[in-house]
């Protein structure tokens, strides 16, 4: 069904293109002249964002960049009076892309995994930390009542010293 849609709108394309002629071609290029000095947009300026949204859609759909048709018109108003500059593209659609879909998920998944991962590490960081001041804490309970004994051994050797 997707193909239809497509070559549907490949075939206007090119329907429309065999009908233009020599004079509506000339005239468009002067409509496009007009527009771009009434609305301050240079040729160069409209290139450059005809490559820029070319970018932008390139990372989510397959484009046929030969096709592509971006220019700018004068909308025309209900009453028939010519309205406002509208930037008008004709983007022809090869492809959707899941791949950029599925890689940005894969992306936070990796991101995820990292942070889980230094997460455990912290965590395992602090059990040895916490083993290592038990065992600390042991040797020095063991050896206090020791200390405490010969403490008294001393004492007790001064008394009879004395």
């Amino acid at each position: 069904m997707f193909e239809s849609i497509i070559a549907f709108f490949k075939n206007t394309k090119k329907s429309e293109k065999n009908t233009n002629s020599p004079k509506d071609a000339a005239k468009e290029r002067l409509h496009l002249v007009l527009m771009q000095d009434r609305a301050n947009v240079s040729a160069d300026f409209l290139d450059l964002m005809r490559q820029e949204i070319i970018d932008v859609i390139k990372k989510y759909i397959e484009v046929d960049e030969n096709e592509i048709d971006v220019r700018l018109t004068n909308k025309q108003n209900e009453d028939g009076t010519t309205g406002a500059p509208a930037l008008y593209a004709n983007i022809p659609i090869v492809n959707i892309k899941q791949e950029g879909k599925i890689k940005e998920k894969q992306e936070e998944a990796k991101e995820e995994e990292k942070v889980i991962q230094e997460v455990k590490q912290i965590i395992n960081e602090n059990k040895e930390d916490q083993k290592e001041d038990n065992k600390k804490e042991e040797e020095e309970d063991k050896k206090e009542p020791q200390k405490a004994k010969k403490e008294k051994k001393v004492k007790a050797k001064e008394k009879t010293e004395k």
